[in-house]
């Protein structure tokens, strides 16, 4: 029997997903965007509401914003990465060219997963930036089909790009260099946002920040890639110290409004007020978003492309916790741990291969790690007795997503699963992420 199961595996590691195929299609034929002639060089944001339940999702127009400089690569226009829940696309509406593409999940998306949403209708504020198009453009959404997973298109609105409605975003906050490691258009931006921190904790923040830094770096593959990433701080104050904890009757005023207890989980830190992010982000060139906490309380969270959170305060474990949930917000690596008893799981369905690049249920497992294992590698791989991690193998461990049974991950441990290094497939997944967003 194992003898079968083995050669099934390994039959399945040859199939490969028409979707995803036509979707790498359509990015390659893309892909020769010329900045210059689409782009004005400065940033430009989309906001909207993100409402719906468990089995509808729909998007309400808010507003347009012109931003700052555009710190993503003036090359890497279409995100070829089949990641996240939601995709955008910005078409010129005088060529119908595709100009620019982006894959993100929302706290929306989780949100749908909850008890809640079956009986409920929510609104979650959201935005998405872009680089500005010079021409009058067509701004499409599309999110996955809750049970094939399939891409389908939600929302699309035309914009006049002299439309006398759209609003030059405000820049009311300072911002300080942590790290810089070269030019903006070729490097990795991050901004660090401050929550519950008053005007008289704002060296403590700063020391936060240096600690993400060291943390960051002190991992591969960020360690090799210091000299193409950028790390700036925002200072913004808060009137009130400390985060909210919903669960113990504690309320703070703070400047991002974020809390503990998110979906009624204890330890999931993060905040609704997506827009109001955006806003303080704004305020330094930046592709990613992570918000350091003026708590000691353990917690935090990632979202693939929308924003980190972490703890800033004596947690035991800052500054790996930091770097894990960075895996998230950064390429939206999944958890590789399991929750004991746990075989359902309505973000890893049965039959459908997880979008993350290190977790697998051998539906379409081409193009993520399979090229590494080796032929004499048994397929599910099992940890033997007795040994340790230079005796391991790139193989399928079995047990991630929370689940015990039908997840498979690539190493014994992980960053992303004990918060120790990160795996020799997570740093290859990471290693060509950042070579995408730095051309």
């Amino acid at each position: 029997m194992k003898k079968q199961l083995t050669l099934l595996m390994a039959a399945l590691l040859l199939l490969s997903c028409s979707a995803k195929r036509a979707a790498e299609k359509t990015s390659a034929a893309d892909s020769d965007v010329n900045y210059s002639e689409f782009f004005t060089g400065k940033t430009m944001r989309f906001d909207f509401h993100h409402a719906g339940n468990s089995t509808s999702e729909y998007y309400y127009f808010d507003r347009v914003l012109r931003e700052g400089e555009w710190a993503g690569s003036q090359v890497s226009l279409i995100n070829p990465f089949d990641y996240g829940e939601q995709h955008f696309r910005i078409i010129d509406q005088a060529t119908g060219k595709i100009i620019y593409k982006n894959n993100y999940c929302t706290l929306f998306n989780e949100w749908q997963t909850t008890p809640e949403a079956t009986s409920t209708n929510r609104s979650f504020p959201e935005g998405v930036i872009f680089p500005e198009p010079k021409n009058d453009f067509t701004i499409e959404f599309f999110a996955r089909n809750k049970k094939s997973k399939e891409w389908e298109k939600k929302y699309s609105q035309n914009i006049d790009t002299e439309d006398y409605n759209i609003k030059e975003g405000k820049r009311p906050y300072s911002s300080a260099d942590i790290h810089i490691g070269g030019d903006i258009a070729h490097s990795l931006d991050i901004v660090l946002l401050p929550d519950g921190f008053t005007e008289e904790e704002k060296e403590k923040f700063m020391g936060a920040c240096n600690m993400w830094r060291d943390a960051l770096f002190a991992y591969a593959p960020f360690t090799q890639n210091k000299h193409r990433i950028n790390i700036r701080a925002v200072w913004a104050a808060s009137e009130e110290s400390g985060i909210s904890k919903p669960g113990m009757n504690e309320w703070h005023n703070t400047l991002l409004d974020c809390r503990f207890y998110t979906f009624n989980s204890e330890r999931y830190q993060m905040t609704e007020q997506f827009q109001k992010v955006r806003d303080v982000a704004s305020c330094a060139p930046y592709e990613c978003i992570y918000i350091l906490t003026n708590t000691d309380k353990y917690g935090g969270g990632g979202i693939y492309n929308f924003y980190g959170l972490g703890s800033a305060g004596k947690t035991g474990r800052t500054g790996e916790v930091y770097v894990h949930e960075f895996g998230h917000s950064l390429m939206g690596l999944g958890d590789e741990y399991i929750e004991i008893g746990n075989t359902v799981s309505a973000l890893y369905p049965e039959g459908v291969e997880p979008w993350e690049a290190n977790l697998t249920r051998f539906v379409d497992f081409n193009g993520k790690w399979e090229k590494s294992i080796s032929k004499e590698t048994p397929i599910p791989t099992e940890i033997k007795e007795g040994t340790t991690e230079k005796d391991w193998k790139i193989g399928a461990y079995e047990g991630g997503g929370y689940l015990e049974k039908g997840v498979f991950r690539g190493w014994p441990e992980c960053m992303m699963k004990a918060l120790t290094d990160f795996c020799p497939v997570c740093q290859d997944a990471i290693s060509r992420y950042l070579d995408y967003m730095c051309k």
